[in-house]
């Protein structure tokens, strides 16, 4: 949490103090830019079968091994049966889609029930991880945050805050 308190006899200065604080508060554009960062981290994911984040998925059981379940077609992406998994994670829209946030948090994820056993893997199945969150994606989110914050100082004019240039 970020809060600035200041005595000053200047209501003008208290307002601007006031303004600045609250629009620090408020990181809804930040937050929606990573949440459609987040949901083409996870197309990538399934395009490139885990690849994309450094953690290529397994492949299937051969088709009639003791696991294989009837109509499982050959030739369809891992984890894509349906597509009803990766549409919830990466569709917005899609059933199971989950993405809610406030002003200062960010929920991501699916409510396809199954979601977690692919995700963590069973003792009959691999895991094939599909939210892999590396450092690299961690820094430009951090980024994105650091950038909105930074495009709110121009509330007092500011052009160094800290000791640090923005």
């Amino acid at each position: 949490m970020i809060e600035f308190k200041y005595t000053d006899n200047s209501e003008a200065v208290d307002k601007a103090l006031g303004n600045f604080q609250a629009a620090l508060a408020d990181q809804v554009p930040a937050l929606q830019a990573i949440a459609d960062d987040f949901r083409a981290m996870l197309a990538e994911q399934f395009a490139s079968e885990g690849r994309a984040e450094g953690t290529p998925w397994p492949p299937r059981a051969r088709r009639g091994g003791p696991r294989s379940r009837p109509g499982q077609a050959q030739g369809l992406p891992l984890l894509v049966r349906t597509g009803a998994l990766r549409d919830s994670l990466v569709e917005a829209e899609a059933p199971g889609h989950v993405e809610e946030f406030d002003a200062t948090s960010l929920t991501l994820g699916t409510r396809v029930p199954y979601a977690m056993f692919h995700q963590f893997g069973t003792r009959y199945m691999p895991a094939r991880p599909i939210i892999v969150l590396g450092g690299e994606r961690s820094e430009r989110w951090v980024e994105m945050v650091r950038r909105a914050v930074e495009g709110k100082t121009v509330l007092l004019g500011a052009k160094e805050m800290g000791g640090t240039t923005l």
